[in-house]
């Protein structure tokens, strides 16, 4: 039997599911190591996992996928073809348990970079993937999540969601889009703020209009001037 490999199979999870995947490791002695099993259909022992290895499924796996941990195309498959928490938690335990020379390696889903160390790995676009559970999407190094993550809420929400306030042009569509927004582009900026979610940016938009109506009103109710019933407080009785 070869050493020195990562087995994926099927077969584990709670009663009556057997799809959730599980894995092992032989090390460079042969030895068994169990990463993860749950079920009845986990492997427990190295009999078992021979056996598995050897006829390629149990019964309760019909699926094997072997990795050889000096093969990087192997453990490219690996960090290319899995779930993205699957892959995190496979290098966290060759981080806590093991030191191989070559170990399991995860792929930066922004910029492709290899890194196997657990604490450089980042989960993102969390989402339900069945019952009550949830499972991360997008795999990031720290410098594409922090590339990728709002200032102001600090919270990760993508390139194509990200919006560099340094780069907003008076006529670009963002700006025309609401007339406070260069305004609150400009407060943001000064507040030491560069990359905002649309979310955010919205919001302090809406803080200066509201900011401004209140003031408006204020000076109608006190001078006169702009008259409550001018197009200038149309937005007062639009709310009416």
């Amino acid at each position: 039997m070869d050493k020195n490999i990562l087995v994926q199979y099927d077969g584990g999870g709670y009663d009556g599911c057997i799809w959730e995947w599980n894995f092992f490791y032989i090390d460079q002695n042969g030895g068994f190591e169990n990463i993860h099993s749950s079920g009845s259909g986990g492997i427990m022992d190295l009999i078992a996992a021979t056996e598995l290895i050897e006829n390629g499924k149990n019964s309760f796996s019909s699926r094997v996928f072997i990795y050889h941990l000096d093969n990087e195309d192997e453990l490219t498959e690996f960090a290319n073809e899995n779930n993205v928490g699957l892959i995190a938690g496979v290098v966290k335990w060759f981080n806590d348990y093991n030191v191989p020379d070559v170990q399991p390696f995860a792929i930066c889903s922004g910029c492709g970079q290899q890194f196997d160390d657990y604490d450089d790995i980042c989960l993102e676009d969390f989402a339900g993937c069945g019952g009550i559970a949830i499972s991360a999407n997008t795999l990031l190094c720290y410098e594409c999540r922090s590339a990728n993550t709002c200032d102001c809420c600090s919270e990760y929400v993508g390139e194509s969601e990200i919006i560099a306030l340094y780069q907003v042009e008076p006529e670009s569509d963002l700006a025309r889009e609401n007339k406070y927004t260069l305004q609150a582009v400009q407060e943001l900026i000064d507040d030491s703020i560069g990359l905002i979610c649309s979310y955010c940016l919205d919001d302090r938009a809406g803080q200066i209009e509201q900011n401004e109506h209140e003031d408006l009103r204020w000076q109608s109710f006190a001078t006169g001037m702009p008259d409550m019933f001018s197009d200038e407080m149309r937005w007062l009785w639009a709310a009416y």
